[in-house]
């Protein structure tokens, strides 16, 4: 088990600004995980809230999408606006010394501020499902450069009734690309994304 993020394979900015966060050793998910990611594996994590997962596909994400390009490289999809606006401030933290943009789109939101951002660039975006949909559906959200998509929550997504305009999304995206699904139970329906979408 690695006992330190500089054995992950971690980039220097990024070990720099965990660090600054307070990130001290990577959780059993976090030293697990992150490597498989960087290998770009599909992968099916099952973990509760408060083991770290965010810095489990958000430093790979940061590590693997160009800061350069103007179309969104990652999609990660959350059941709550909540977990959208945190899952965003984390990874703005762990960006602190990379040139990244990154975006969220959640209902109850100013529509306009979202499509200017998106039209500003943003190399990952995080939001809701319904939100996503929508501006996917309205040309916003350009998924045609979408190599990443990260499915946090799964189960609660299901239990929310967003598991439709999940798998709506996931038909949009390109076929070739990573999925990462976490979810702290994996009920029939989330078997069905995994044997459906996930290599």
């Amino acid at each position: 088990m690695n006992k330190n993020f500089n054995d992950l394979g971690i980039s220097p900015p990024i070990l720099k600004a965990i660090e600054d966060m307070g990130f001290k050793e990577p959780t059993e998910v976090q030293s697990r995980v992150i490597p498989h990611v960087l290998k770009g594996e599909d992968l099916i994590v099952m973990s509760k809230t408060g083991s770290g997962k965010t810095a489990v596909f958000g430093i790979p994400l940061l590590q693997m999408t160009a800061p350069d390009q103007s179309d969104p490289q990652a999609l990660i999809l959350t059941p709550t606006r909540e977990l959208a606006v945190q899952i965003d401030k984390d990874l703005k933290k762990m960006a602190a010394y990379l040139p990244h943009k990154m975006t969220t789109v959640y209902g109850q939101h100013s529509v306009n501020a979202e499509v200017q951002a998106l039209k500003d660039g943003a190399a990952i975006v995080t939001g809701t499902p319904g939100r996503v949909y929508d501006h996917i559906r309205h040309g916003c959200l350009k998924v045609k450069s979408i190599r990443y998509l990260v499915l946090d929550e799964a189960d609660r997504m299901l239990d929310m009734g967003f598991i439709d305009q999940v798998f709506k999304i996931i038909k949009t995206l390109p076929k070739k690309r990573i999925t990462l699904l976490f979810s702290a139970t994996i009920p029939p329906e989330i078997q069905s994304i995994c044997r459906g979408y996930m290599n």
